[in-house]
């Protein structure tokens, strides 16, 4: 409520002269507040006016960065139809689900997915997507392991430009009854946020993985990588799909599962790469080894859009 400067002074001294009749006992030969609002206004006040509450900064809820993310829809990727409760989440945080291929990509689209392709990129797609990252352009690639023979070569190509390059494995732990597999957490990037509070110390559990490498001469003063989930050193990555001629066995070392990488000189440009999506489908969605490993690719997501321009 804002009073008019006379009034305020009138009620200064009304409490002026309320605190000396304590002593004195004149308070009686002090105006009524109410008459002192009607003579001012010259309206008769029957009720008071309700207080303005004040909301405590902790009471207010985060800002909500609005953001597209084109699902890429050809190569035979995940049908996202079978991933309703995943884009439910997305658009529940903010995000705007859109549906393209590759060639239908926007110019200025900002963050894409590429989930569980069964075909290879071509050689010239890869070209294409280089104006993509070169203005800041973000992807998240989902690659569980697979038998297929496909040969990932432009994909990868696309990667190792990232300092990261996939295997041609499966993830196995032995002496195993079932197939879910404990991850470490290794690192969060600088600008992650936690999902939820409790996020970094979650166990994640994951299935059907496979494994991806960082390259030897990553670490530029341009590019920054590191790995964020990881096995133990007790599993197995056994040689599943593609047609390298020697495909390798990984034993008695830690594999990684999930890693980022981001380009500073190419305008934050930024991948993410995870070996498994069994966890994002509806079939799978609500089960309790689920949730955890969904908060990192929805934490992923955010740290996108915390180097993007929305």
């Amino acid at each position: 409520m804002k009073f008019h400067k006379k009034l305020f002074a009138l009620l200064c001294c009304s409490a002026l002269l309320t605190g000396c009749s304590a002593d004195s006992g004149s308070g009686s030969d002090l105006p009524d507040l109410d008459s002192i609002i009607q003579e001012e206004n010259g309206t008769s006040v029957t009720e008071a006016a309700p207080e303005e509450t004040s909301v405590s900064p902790e009471a207010t809820q985060p800002e909500i960065i609005s953001a597209e993310i084109y699902y890429l829809t050809d190569h035979g990727t995940q049908n996202p139809a079978e991933l309703s409760k995943f884009r439910a989440q997305l658009e529940t945080d903010g995000y705007v689900w859109k549906e393209c291929t590759l060639s239908e990509l926007p110019a200025d689209a900002g963050m894409i997915i590429y989930n569980s392709p069964a075909e290879d990129l071509t050689a010239e797609e890869v070209q294409n997507l280089q104006p993509f990252f070169d203005a800041g352009g973000d992807m998240m690639i989902l690659l569980p392991a697979s038998e297929s023979e496909t040969r990932y070569k432009f994909l990868n190509n696309l990667m190792e430009t990232f300092s990261i390059r996939m295997d041609y494995d499966r993830i196995t732990e032995p002496g195993k009854d079932n197939d879910f597999t404990l991850l470490q957490i290794i690192d969060m990037p600088e600008r992650m946020l936690e999902y939820e509070e409790s996020m970094s110390v979650k166990p994640v559990y994951m299935q059907n993985m496979r494994s991806f490498h960082m390259l030897g001469d990553y670490a530029t003063d341009e590019l920054f990588i590191d790995v964020m989930l990881q096995t133990s050193a007790n599993v197995i990555g056994e040689p599943c799909g593609g047609t390298e001629d020697d495909p390798l066995t990984y034993e008695n070392e830690k594999l990684n599962v999930l890693l980022y990488s981001r380009n500073a000189v190419r305008n934050n440009a930024a991948v993410v790469v995870c070996g498994a999506a069994d966890f994002l489908n509806d079939e799978n969605f609500d089960a309790d080894t689920s949730k955890n490993a969904q908060n990192w690719i929805y934490s992923s997501l955010q740290w996108f859009t915390a180097y993007s321009s929305y």
